[in-house]
């Protein structure tokens, strides 16, 4: 990548890394004062799927400088997103 496409990069997972933040920091209130299982599986999702993911692939981008491995570990935070918002689909709150 050139150097204003690395600065691209950077600004638009800053971006997913915000909106991810944001919407886990609300989802984990509305589970801590419903008590609820799904709404905290479904914030962790969106953790993984966003920070996590995000974070990893700026901090090995920046090490390595090839995009192989920091996209190979973004999709694994996100798969891992994603199999917690999947399962907080079939959790029973009591």
């Amino acid at each position: 990548m050139s150097y204003g496409e690395e600065w691209v990069a950077y600004g638009l997972w800053l971006v997913i890394i915000g909106l991810g933040v944001a919407i886990a920091v609300y989802a984990f209130r509305a589970a801590r004062s419903s008590h609820s299982r799904s709404l905290a599986l479904l914030a962790v999702g969106f953790v993984l799927v966003s920070a996590a993911a995000g974070l990893i692939w700026v901090g090995l981008y920046a090490t390595v400088r090839d995009p192989l491995m920091p996209d190979i570990g973004a999709c694994a935070a996100m798969v891992a997103g994603f199999s917690a918002v999947l399962a907080s689909l079939f959790v029973r709150t009591t």
